[in-house]
């Protein structure tokens, strides 16, 4: 009896001490990425940063401040996630029409190495000439990546080539420069045109 009563009190202590681990990871996740309100909280997407865009001048995070923006980190030479996404993003630049002109649509070259200003005009201008893309010394890009806790790694391949490993959502960010949310791979569209409209009506 009492061996069976000293199990469920550990089996109870282990379950107390899962949820107490989720909910403080629960609570990180929420501080991290809430979004702005009332001016309070912390603006991620504010934090400084020095690139070069398409058309080779000189950007900062100020450039991107005073309206709503969609990122997305990734590469040129992506075979399938990156085209799909700024192909996506094209889609709703469309189908928002005039509202368009809120929007911020940022892609990120994670593989600043092979992704030249010149390289990053023609790939983002294939997709839609309204997307800006930005690109800079790897220093620079993973300073800001990472200010933004953005994830990407160089993946060598066979014959001496390499790959980009990076997350493949597109992050929603406020005027402010604050966390709104994300664009999902899986998600439908009408999905991700409500999502980028919310963000819109909040701007």
């Amino acid at each position: 009896m009492a061996s069976k009563m000293t199990g469920t009190l550990r089996a109870f202590r282990l379950a107390l001490w899962v949820l107490v681990a989720a909910a403080a990871l629960g609570a990180t996740a929420l501080y991290l990425y809430r979004p702005v309100q009332n001016g309070a909280g912390e603006a991620f997407y504010a934090r400084p940063f020095q690139l070069v865009n398409q058309d080779g001048a000189s950007v900062t995070e100020a450039n991107f401040l005073g309206k709503p923006s969609a990122w997305f980190y990734g590469f040129t030479y992506c075979p399938d996630v990156c085209p799909t996404a700024l192909s996506e993003m094209s889609a709703i630049l469309e189908a928002l029409g005039p509202d368009a002109d809120k929007l911020n649509v940022v892609f990120v070259s994670v593989d600043p190495e092979r992704d030249t200003p010149e390289i990053m005009k023609d790939y983002v201008d294939y997709f839609d000439a309204r997307i800006t893309g930005l690109t800079g010394s790897l220093d620079a890009v993973t300073a800001m990546a990472k200010a933004r806790y953005i994830f990407f790694q160089k993946v060598p391949i066979d014959g001496g080539d390499y790959t980009m490993e990076h997350q493949a959502s597109v992050q929603l960010v406020d005027a402010n420069g604050a966390f709104f949310g994300t664009l999902a791979a899986e998600e439908g569209f009408d999905t991700r045109l409500a999502k980028v409209r919310r963000l819109l009506g909040d701007a």
